[in-house]
């Protein structure tokens, strides 16, 4: 680049500078200070542009003027250099090129053997200034300052200046420690030997302040070295750290005795002999101590410097709590983020990102799967600084912490994972070689080990014996006296790696891997390394385990867990109880099988507390549910039926529960800002997906009916449910951001699940039982709990499991073929009362008994209780009361809800999309049984609109909503109530927008709002309790898709009993058996009233759908037009078509003796919620 292509006006501007810098320096007699305002009032001109500029222009000086005014203008620019150099503002980056390019500059006029001192002087600045470069590459930079530093010495020999020969030669011994070309080994010695030899002329008597810094500087090199044993040299390391600070104290040298106590906490943190946990404290304690002096107002790179290594400190801390020590380790390296950026120190980012990863990796609290994405995230980001060319050790150093990383995921393709884990361990060992690096080699061979035994592809055998290889060359390097915690850990996988061999003899293989293990326990002791003791405590367990040493194996996992607390190390504790608890399972010892995993109950609530991830708090309950299961069976083997139920209630429904606990806050305390703007999101795109569901009309189309998109070609359907896809699918990302948010899982609340105690409380006479059914792996056992008393009935076994049963017989046969499910609906049901043995159920435990609290489990959600059959003309809603809750957790929040004390206060939603030929009839009813004023009935397309719907919510505390609805087993947050202008989705329901603390009653009249499928970890997310977490009291809705006229007769029958004052669950029962009972004569008093309704709309129906013909009929065939009038009447001849149906049904039912008799008539209906 020429001076050309610098622009005049920016050339002018830097020789304005320039001149002015020469005007200093012939004044400022070395006082670098002086050029420091001159400095800041051009500090934007102090770039590399800069720098160069100053190249080209001294070579024109030199070709212009005469050699003496060459040599002057060469000391001028020296002084510059010196100046700039030092200068502590502006980008430091940029101030060493001017430096370097100020000092090469002048070199070429020095070349006189008159001038060699100050040629000497020069070459020594030029290599600091290499030594400390930041642009460029690293190495090529170190190889520049020795070269500059050898070109010195040359001139500074130790007989002509010792002085001078010891200061180059110290920093000569300073770029060979940061070297990074030649044998490192080699470079280290040669740093030592020249600093030793420096002694011999700063003596601490001449020089003491020379002889300190030079301890300082041999601390660092024997801290680093190769040769010789490592703890030695740390020891030699420590004394030189101590021996300066004998010259250096804070008071007179605040600076560098700071720095001293941060290399000394870096010496000690290392150290070997003593004790490890005394030695991290000490080095906790000296860098405390240097960040006294070293704050990030005044020493923003050292402080950032100490920082880090504080961070490095709380990670390997043995003393306090581990969990506390990570979290702090990891606010310290994110402070140091605030100076190291990567712009400004990219190689120092680098490192603290790997160190930050290195902490993320190691985190106890928080989501483990995020850790390790957020740890990967830091090592990728550190990557793209170092190179295996600039920067290979610590390239090398984070490729084999990206493996470990990748060694360490839970989610994806484990097989995959620790595929990558190895790549990156084989890039490492590019550059860590035997030869070069032994210690670091051995490392990764034992990383390797660890990779091999677990690695799932290939043949399992071979890559066990090359785990055993790997691990066996480790040993060959790592010893334990000179290296014992590597050894160690080598031991403990080599120990592993037999544990799991295949080859040779089971037995003698399982003896090898104990006797690795108490290998380990040598070093890994409890006092020393407690954590490090209870992993190899555990894996003995194992191995004794598999040897079938039952007790020994107990002994050792009981041992572990005394470390491995839930609150401390939940994911080690869940491991280990799990095992413990199994084993004592299997053996039929209750009592150890109970307290085990009761520990890794609490560690995995402890876990899941720390997640704002919904969907990873399900995950993680879901892989849990075996470790709750056995504990329930092994409380009932027990007979300590008190712990069991409180177990169930702690594994079932717990995100249902975080639902309710965070909305019923949500219902006395304001909405921040930020969950606003997430709800206003959600809500938006609803709206996207609504209006592609039901395009706007023309106002001449409104007339008549709702569009439907039935008659879309298969292109146009496909592009629409494309699109509807993709805003659910954003939809779930802001719902994602939004539970983020919410108080219980940002750890802001916590929900403590109900003792036995707490939950009797929830009885409010003694005639009422609740029944919580359970399904283990065994069997299936439904508790009684009563007001002063709980028991146990255990159903009978069915070969398939009751749960399967259930999915295969019922709810299969509903999706698939509905009248199919219907005709077998009976048998079903009497088959399930026979497995679950009702009748002993009963006679046992429900004696005087008048109502049922009915908690199901799993499958059991969508069984209508009231159905099953007890005798040949007596079903369970017979003999009993029934209403339902998801759990006794939930029911808890519906009666600690404040009780409104006033008057229902009835609204209707009546057909929203008209289409539903009873409705009319059924809400007309209604509003004359509750006086209910026509601004409280939202009727039709035109009135049932979201919006309404929400204002009515807000009035009324009795809702009564007829219309469609859809449940949504693919995507239960997806399930909807469907309106004149869109639907209201569950989802919505569950956000803190829809809270209605004064909502008492709540009657589903539509198809499957109680209809979900429940997964493993029980939560029941139907409609039905989306409005019971939305503040609800109590919710009326049904099980499967419900037929017309029946839920018209049902919900007048049942509002006729709540008019007279009778409860929700009488009302139901009563309104039950009226139309199950309803003989054709007694229906026929209702002919009057319907059929003419009937007709009516019948009439108008036709009347819409031969307007719609003729409006298609003009149109263009086959365009939108056409395609939206044919939709008007295919719909319209629908609707018509039903009216006919629904008067037929009518007529014919009118005949029957009992039209209503068969339970998918009257059955579906259930209350969940208060009495």
């Amino acid at each position: 680049m020429s001076a050309k292509k610098i622009d005049e006006q920016r050339q002018q501007a830097y020789f304005d500078f320039l001149m002015k810098l020469l005007l200093v320096a012939a004044q400022s007699e070395g006082n670098d200070k002086l050029f420091y305002p001159l400095f800041l009032e051009n500090i934007e001109l102090l770039n590399e542009e800069f720098a160069l500029y100053l190249r080209i222009k001294v070579n024109q000086f030199y070709e212009e003027y005469e050699f003496q005014q060459c040599l002057t203008l060469a000391a001028i620019l020296t002084l510059i250099s010196e100046a700039i150099q030092k200068f502590p503002q502006g980008s430091k980056a940029n101030n060493l090129e001017i430096a370097i390019a100020g000092y090469e500059a002048a070199l070429p006029i020095l070349s006189q053997p008159e001038n060699q001192l100050m040629r000497a002087h020069l070459q020594n600045n030029l290599g600091l200034a290499y030594k400390e470069r930041i642009y460029g590459n690293v190495s090529d930079n170190i190889e520049q300052a020795i070269q500059c530093d050898r070109a010195a010495l040359q001139i500074f020999t130790d007989e002509a200046f010792p002085e001078q020969w010891a200061r180059v030669s110290g920093n000569l011994a300073i770029a060979y420690q940061e070297r990074s070309q030649g044998e490192p080994a080699d470079n280290l010695e040669r740093s030592i030997a020249i600093l030793q030899s420096t002694l011999q002329v700063n003596t601490r008597e001449a020089f003491p302040y020379k002889w300190a810094n030079t301890q300082v500087n041999l601390g660092a090199a024997y801290f680093r070295r190769i040769l010789g044993k490592q703890a030695d040299n740390i020891e030699l390391a420590i004394t030189c750290y101590e021996a300066s600070l004998q010259v250096l104290t804070k008071q007179e040298s605040p600076p560098l005795w700071a720095g001293i106590q941060n290399n000394l906490g870096v010496a000690c943190s290392q150290r070997i002999n003593g004790e490890k946990a005394d030695n991290l404290e000490r080095s906790i304690e000296c860098y405390k101590a240097a960040l006294e002096i070293r704050t990030l107002s005044e020493l923003p790179i050292d402080w950032a410097e100490t920082e880090d290594n504080l961070g490095s400190a709380y990670l390997r801390r043995i003393r306090g709590d581990r969990a506390d020590n990570l979290e702090k380790a990891i606010q310290h390296y994110q402070a140091v983020l605030q100076v190291r950026t990567h712009q400004a120190l990219p190689q120092l980012w680098a490192q603290t990102q790997n160190n930050l990863g290195n902490t993320y990796l190691d985190r106890i609290r928080g989501d483990r799967a995020e850790n390790i994405d957020r740890a990967i995230t830091c090592y990728q980001g550190a990557l793209q600084v170092y190179s295996r060319e600039g920067t290979p050790q610590s390239w090398a150093d984070t490729q084999m912490n990206l493996g470990n990383a990748y060694f360490s995921i839970i989610l994806g393709d484990t097989a995959t994972n620790i595929e990558l884990g190895i790549q990156c361990y084989q890039g490492a060992l590019l550059v860590y070689t035997r030869e070069a690096h032994p210690l670091n080699w051995a490392k990764i061979q034992q990383n390797l080990g660890n990779a091999y035994r677990q690695i799932t592809a290939g043949d399992r055998a071979e890559n066990l014996e090359q785990a055993i290889r790997s691990c066996e060359a480790t040993l060959q390097v790592y010893s334990q006296e000179l290296d014992p915690c590597y050894w160690a850990n080598a031991q403990v996988i080599l120990g592993n790696a037999y544990a799991d061999r295949v080859k040779g003899v089971r037995e003698e293989n399982l003896k090898a891997a104990i006797d690795c293990y108490h290998k380990a326990l040598q070093v890994n002791t409890r006092e020393a390394l407690p954590e490090n003791w209870a992993m190899v405590i555990n894996d003995l367990g194992v191995a004794y385990e598999k040897l079938g040493e039952t007790e020994k194996a107990i002994a050792h996992f009981k041992l572990a867990l005394e470390i491995y607390t839930p609150a401390a190390f939940p994911s080690d504790c869940l491991r280990v109880g799990r095992s413990l608890g199994n084993i004592a399972f299997t053996t039929e010892q209750w009592d150890k099988a109970i307290e085990a995993n009761s520990q890794a109950i609490e560690a995995v609530e402890t876990s899941r507390s720390w997640i704002v991830s919904e969907q990873r708090r399900q995950e993680i309950l879901e892989s849990s549910f075996l470790v709750y299961a056995n504990t329930i069976q092994a409380c009932v083997n027990n007979k300590q039926l008190d712990k069991a139920i409180e177990y169930v209630e702690r594994g079932r429904s717990q995100r249902l529960v975080d639902f309710m606990a965070s909305n019923d806050l949500y219902s006395t305390e304001s909405i921040s800002p930020e969950i606003q703007t997430y709800l206003q999101q959600y809500d938006s795109l609803q709206q996207q997906i609504d209006s592609y569901r039901y395009p706007q009309l023309s106002k001449s189309q409104q007339e008549f009916a709702t569009v439907k998109i039935s008659t879309r070609s298969r292109a146009a359907l496909a592009a629409i449910n494309e699109s509807i896809a993709q805003l659910e699918a954003q939809k779930q990302q802001v719902w994602e951001q939004l539970r983020r948010l919410d108080p219980v899982l940002a750890g802001e609340m916590k929900v403590a699940a109900p003792n036995l105690a707490h939950i009797q409380q929830l009885i409010d006479y003694q005639t009422t039982a609740i029944l919580s059914f359970y399904t283990t792996y065994q069997n299936t056992h439904i508790f009684v709990i009563k007001r002063d008393r709980i028991t146990c009935h255990t159903c009978l076994e069915q070969d398939k499991g009751l749960q399967t049963w259930i999915f295969e017989r019922w709810l299969l046969p509903y999706v698939q073929n509905k009248a199919e499910w219907e005709n077998s609906l009976q048998s079903t049901l009497s088959q399930l009362a026979k497995s679950l043995d009702l009748k002993q159920l009963i006679e046992h435990h429900l004696s005087g008994i008048e109502e049922l609290i009915v908690i199901p489990h799993l499958y059991l959600h969508s069984i209508p209780f009231s159905a099953l059959p007890i005798d040949n003309d007596q079903y369970l809603g017979d003999r009993f009361l029934i209403r339902y809750a998801p759990s006794c957790q939930v029911l808890e929040f519906c009666h600690k809800r404040p009780q409104t004390n006033v008057q229902l206060r009835y609204g209707t939603v009546e057909d929203a999309t008209e289409d539903l030929p009873c409705v009319s009839f059924e809400c007309s009813q209604l509003a004359q049984i509750y006086s209910i004023p026509e601004e409280r009935r939202l009727r039709g397309r035109s009135q049932a609109t979201v919006s309404n719907y929400r204002r009515l919510v807000e009035q009324v505390s009795g809702l009564h909503s007829s219309h469609h609805a859809q449940s949504r087993f693919d995507n239960p947050l997806e399930s909807k109530l469907f309106l004149g202008d869109g639907s209201i989705t569950l989802g919505q329901l569950l956000t803190p927008a829809w809270r209605f603390p004064n909502l008492e009653d709540v009657f589903l009249s539509c198809c499957e709002t109680n209809l979900g499928l429940t997964e493993i970890t029980d939560d029941v997310l139907t409609l039905s309790t989306g409005f019971l977490c939305a503040g609800a009291r109590s919710v009326i809705a049904t099980l499967w898709a419900v037929d017309d006229l029946a839920t018209a007769l049902f919900s007048i029958f049942y509002h006729q009993y709540r008019q007279q004052g009778k409860s929700r669950i009488v009302s139901l029962q009563q309104a039950q058996e009226k139309l199950r009972s309803l003989s054709g004569q007694a229906l026929s008093e209702y002919q009057q009233q319907l059929i003419p309704l009937l007709e009516s709309k019948f009439k108008a129906a036709e009347k819409a759908r031969k307007a719609a013909k003729e409006c298609r009929d003009r149109e263009v065939k086959g365009s939108e037009t056409y395609i939206n009038w044919y939709d008007q009447y295919k719909q319209h001849k629908k609707v018509a078509e039903s009216l006919l149906r629904t008067k037929k049904q009518f007529k014919d039912a009118i005949e029957k003796p009992l039209p209503f008799s068969h339970p998918s008539d009257w059955a579906a209906f259930t209350c969940s919620g208060l009495r």
